[in-house]
């Protein structure tokens, strides 16, 4: 009988054991899922943040130099040119097939531009900028008329962007890239930023509008 009561003993702690050792299997792999998805949700949000800071700075930082502009702000070779004073104009390129956005100097308006690779880009080296897009109230007599109605300004310079603002582009399966591009309005992780701007200066609003 001593035996026996031994035996049963020993049975009881092994399986005892058997489920001490499955239920801490079970609760480690339960914390490390909880703390996998709270580090890839972590993630998204740091990188959705980024995007969203690095697009405030880009968009504030044209708004202010078209606002300042010395002269009418115009488009020659793809690339959008600035000038802030007669020897020094900012000048912005978008490549639609790499998506990148570079920004670069040079003296005055009059000078030649420099090659779009030799432009400086931005820190979007995943292709995230789908669009960006500029327009004027000045291009055109239309234009004139429509600003006239809708915003009671003559001179006007709106700036677009369309953002993918999710996860890094260059990590998604090639036709979720293919069908985001053909159709971005339809993605819902694309988002559009926008602005219209007035210059404060009016040496060349003036003559804008003639």
């Amino acid at each position: 009988m001593r035996m026996f009561r031994r035996k049963r003993t020993t049975g009881t702690t092994i399986i005892e054991l058997i489920f001490a050792v499955g239920l801490f299997v079970l609760l480690s792999t339960s914390l490390y899922q909880i703390l996998r998805m709270v580090r890839t949700s972590f993630t998204q949000s740091r990188n959705r943040l980024d995007i969203l800071q690095t697009t405030r700075i880009i968009m504030s930082g044209i708004r202010n130099e078209l606002r300042n502009a010395h002269d009418k702000p115009v488009v020659y070779e793809d690339i959008l040119q600035i000038p802030l004073s007669p020897t020094e104009t900012v000048l912005y390129h978008f490549d639609p097939e790499t998506r990148r956005l570079a920004r670069d100097k040079k003296g005055a308006l009059s000078e030649p531009n420099p090659h779009p690779s030799q432009m400086r880009p931005f820190l979007f080296n995943d292709g995230q900028i789908l669009e960006f897009t500029y327009d004027s109230s000045y291009r055109d007599s239309n234009a004139f008329v429509e600003s006239e109605l809708a915003l009671n300004s003559k001179v006007w310079f709106k700036v677009s962007m369309k953002i993918l603002y999710t996860e890094k582009f260059d990590r998604l399966a090639e036709d979720e890239k293919t069908k985001i591009l053909e159709n971005p309005d339809e993605d819902p992780r694309v988002k559009s930023f926008f602005m219209m701007i007035t210059p404060r200066k009016v040496n060349w609003l003036l003559q804008a509008t003639q």
